[in-house]
C-alpha cells in the first residue's frame, strides 16, 4: 500500500471517528427531516454534494438516505435519484456509498442511478440526461468505481480499482457516449480538445511518479522530480495544457489529516522543469489538495481548516480556494455551510469555475497542535 492510500485510509478513519460537522447552517439547510428534492430542471449551478449521517450507527440512513446537492446560492436539496448508500446483504457487510461528481462549472452532475446502477450525467439547468456505457457489476455493493469530470464537463472519467489494486479507467464523451479505455494503472489527468491525453503513474513512498502524454500516435514519458525543496513529492496532480500542479506538504503525517502545504509546485510535462512558490493559504488550513486548474495562472485547492473553538477541523473540501501558481496568492471561491453531520469523507466539490471569488482571509485561527501527539 503506497503512502497516499495510507493517508486516504487515515483520513477516513479520522473523519469517521470525529463525525465531522462543518460550518454553521446556511439558508435552506435541513434542520429537521429532508430538504426539498432537487428540481428536474432550473436548479442552478451545484457547488457541493455530500452524504450526511443519522441514527444510532451514524450511517446515511433515515432522513440522510439521499445525496445532498448544494447550489452556489447556498440552497440544499436532496437527490433521491442517485444511489446514496447500499447496505450489504450479509450482517458483516458494512455497505458502500454511491459515486457522485460535479462538473467544474456546476452545470452537470454524474452519479450512480439508484434504480439500476447505471452511471448517468444530468444537466441541472435543462434536465437532460445521458446514460454512460457503464453500470455497477451485478451483486456488487454500492459503487465499485469513482467518477470525475474532465475539463468543462464534456468528458467523464470512470475509474475502478481492481482486485490487484491496479486502476482501470474509461474516458467517456458525455453527449456522444463514445468511450475509450485508458492504459491500466494510470490515473487520467487531462484530455485536451486535440485529443492529447495526460496520465499519471502516481508517486508514493519509495516509488517515483511518471507523466504519460499520449497524442499524435505517440506516447512520451516525463519522470517527476523526487522533491520540492526538501520535501517529498507524492500524491495526485492536476494537469492542463502540458503543466501539472501539486500542493506539497511539509511532511507526510503519521496519522490523520495534517497536510499544511509548504510548496505549490508546477511541473512541465513537456520540458521536465519544475517551478515552486509558497502558497499563501490561511494559517489554519491543515489539509489542502490541488484538484483542477481554474485559469492559466490559478489552480483550485480543496481545503480543511482548524477553526477557532471547534474540537475537530472541517472536512477536506469544505473550503475551496483559487491559488496563483506564480505568486501563491489565494482567493476563497466557496465554502460548505450545513448543520448536518457528514458521513465519513463523502463530500464532492464542483462549480468552482462559476463561483464568485472573495478574500481568502477574515479572522484566522491560530493553528493548534497537530499530528498524533
Amino acid at each position: 500500500m503506497d503512502i497516499s492510500t495510507c493517508l486516504r485510509s487515515a483520513t477516513v478513519v479520522a473523519l469517521a471517528a470525529a463525525c465531522c460537522a462543518v460550518p454553521a447552517a446556511a439558508a435552506g439547510a435541513a434542520r429537521s427531516g429532508k430538504p426539498p428534492a432537487l428540481p428536474e430542471s432550473g436548479a442552478g449551478a451545484a457547488a457541493f454534494a455530500y452524504l450526511c449521517a443519522a441514527g444510532k450507527d451514524l450511517l446515511p440512513t433515515g432522513k440522510c438516505d439521499t445525496w445532498r446537492v448544494v447550489t452556489l446560492d447556498g440552497r440544499i436539496h436532496s437527490f433521491p435519484e442517485a444511489l446514496a448508500y447500499e447496505k450489504g446483504k450479509k450482517a458483516d457487510d458494512s455497505g458502500e456509498a454511491g459515486a457522485f461528481a460535479i462538473s467544474p462549472d456546476g452545470a452537470r452532475v454524474a452519479y450512480q442511478r439508484a434504480s439500476d446502477d447505471r452511471v448517468v450525467v444530468r444537466d441541472l439547468g435543462t434536465g437532460e440526461t445521458w446514460e454512460m456505457p457503464r453500470r455497477a457489476a451485478k451483486g456488487s455493493i454500492g459503487s465499485p468505481f469513482s467518477l470525475r469530470f474532465v475539463r468543462d464537463g464534456g468528458g467523464l472519467a470512470i475509474s475502478q480499482s481492481r482486485h490487484d489494486d491496479s486502476l482501470s479507467t474509461t474516458y467517456v464523451e458525455v453527449e456522444t457516449g463514445a468511450a475509450r479505455k485508458l492504459p491500466r494503472g494510470l490515473a487520467l489527468l487531462d484530455v485536451e480538445p486535440s485529443g492529447r491525453t495526460t496520465l499519471l503513474s502516481e508517486p508514493g513512498l519509495g516509488r517515483r511518479g511518471w507523466f504519460h502524454t499520449v497524442g499524435g500516435g505517440r506516447t512520451t514519458k516525463a519522470k517527476l522530480p523526487e522533491k520540492a525543496g526538501k520535501h517529498l513529492i507524492w500524491g495526485a496532480f492536476a494537469a492542463r495544457d502540458g503543466r501539472a500542479a501539486n500542493l506539497v506538504p511539509k511532511e507526510p503525517p503519521a496519522c490523520g489529516p495534517d497536510m499544511t502545504p509548504m510548496w505549490l509546485s508546477v511541473f512541465s510535462t513537456t520540458t521536465g522543469r519544475m517551478t515552486k512558490v509558497k502558497p499563501r493559504l490561511p494559517a489554519d488550513v491543515n489539509h489542502a489538495d490541488a484538484i483542477d486548474w481554474l485559469s492559466r495562472d490559478e489552480i483550485v485547492a480543496s481545503a480543511s481548516r482548524d477553526r477557532s473553538g471547534k474540537k475537530e477541523p472541517t472536512v477536506l473540501g469544505s473550503y475551496v480556494y483559487a491559488v496563483n501558481v506564480k505568486t501563491g496568492a489565494s482567493r476563497l471561491l466557496t465554502k460548505l455551510s450545513t448543520s448536518e453531520t457528514l458521513f465519513e469523507s463523502h463530500l464532492v466539490v464542483g462549480g468552482y469555475a462559476a463561483a464568485p471569488a472573495g478574500a481568502a482571509g477574515g479572522k484566522i485561527a491560530k493553528p493548534g497542535r497537530r499530528g498524533c501527539g
